[in-house]
């Protein structure tokens, strides 16, 4: 389906279809089984102000639909330098509790909120001074963009959470379901406390995505098919 607004030429197809003649003889979802599925990863490359795409192409801005959002946390026991890429030895799917196969669960009972790991101050620099948390709490945003089947996956890292939550607070105020509008998202420039300058993640909202509700349930069928995936991929390097 095409969006209803004229900011943005984004389809939506909801069974997954490439524009190749004869295609629809062929079940796309048939086509994933037995496969692991890698949603492609989209980087933000703070100091540059861009996003980079898998295929090495880099953007100040893109565009598409949000599909699905969940926090997540991650604790390397060396920096991640010093670990060589490999994956966190503990790490939460859903920001609440740890994975069971996590190589080593951090925490006492079982939950994130009171992890020595995930509180502020556990983290020390080379300096000795704190430098936050060494669990890094994380968002995942899964967003369909231009021509992509499959949802395309933005790693938001501690320091642009609140642009997320504060995007997200902000559409439900004013009853929208983010799934149902075409969001835009950029970079500035700023600075932490300690004068270090990243990239602030900005969302904007472009409008209506979807002109009935019929279209608004085949975004809905989207979300559901993917949802399994979106959350449920282990956390690797490729997400930092």
């Amino acid at each position: 389906m095409t969006k209803a607004t004229g900011t943005t030429d984004v389809a939506v197809k909801a069974e997954g279809s490439v524009q190749i003649a004869g295609s629809e003889f062929f079940d796309m979802q048939d086509q994933m089984e037995g496969v692991e599925a890698q949603l492609p990863q989209i980087k933000i490359i703070h100091l540059a102000q861009l996003f980079s795409f898998p295929d090495g192409t880099k953007e100040e801005t893109f565009k598409g639909i949000i599909l699905d959002m969940n926090r997540t946390n991650a604790y390397w026991k060396d920096s991640y330098e010093e670990s060589g890429g490999s994956p966190p030895v503990c790490f939460s799917l859903n920001g609440v509790t740890p994975e069971p196969g996590s190589e080593e669960i951090q925490c006492e009972g079982n939950t994130c909120y009171n992890c020595p790991q995930n509180q502020y101050g556990s983290k020390l620099g080379k300096d000795g001074k704190s430098k936050g948390k060494a669990c890094k709490n994380m968002k995942r945003v899964h967003i369909l963009i231009e021509g992509s089947a499959i949802p395309y996956r933005l790693t938001v890292p501690p320091s642009n959470l609140k642009a997320v939550d504060l995007y997200v607070s902000l559409l439900t105020s004013q009853g929208i379901p983010y799934q149902l509008i075409i969001t835009e998202f950029s970079l500035r420039s700023t600075q932490n406390k300690d004068g270090v300058e990243y990239s602030e993640l900005f969302l904007k909202n472009l409008g209506a995505a979807v002109k009935n509700a019929e279209e608004a349930q085949e975004v809905k069928t989207i979300v559901t098919r993917w949802k399994s995936i979106m959350r449920g991929e282990v956390i690797t390097d490729s997400e930092i």
